[in-house]
């Protein structure tokens, strides 16, 4: 209430993120916090963005936590975020 004089956040409009913006989305059948639908419900809202900008990595046996605790996140997913920001 302090923060944003409502009891919830204010719904944020993810069609207005520039296009020219990168996104590095990685996400996996397993994570039920950001689950396939969601993601590809945002990726529809953000259809028009730059392809050279958006980044989009599935990854099948991956969970919530696996992207920062399983033993190949070092390589499965930071490698491939970090080579992302190196371009950008």
């Amino acid at each position: 209430m302090e923060h944003y004089g409502q009891p919830t956040p204010p719904t944020y409009d993810m069609s207005a993120i520039p296009v020219d913006f990168p996104l590095f989305l990685s996400h996996g059948k397993a994570d039920v916090l950001s689950d396939v639908d969601d993601v590809r419900h945002f990726l529809g809202v953000v259809d028009g963005h730059d392809g050279v900008n958006l980044a989009v990595q599935y990854l099948e046996d991956y969970a919530h936590a696996d992207f920062i605790m399983a033993v190949n996140a070092k390589q499965i997913v930071y490698e491939p975020l970090m080579a992302f920001f190196n371009l950008h």
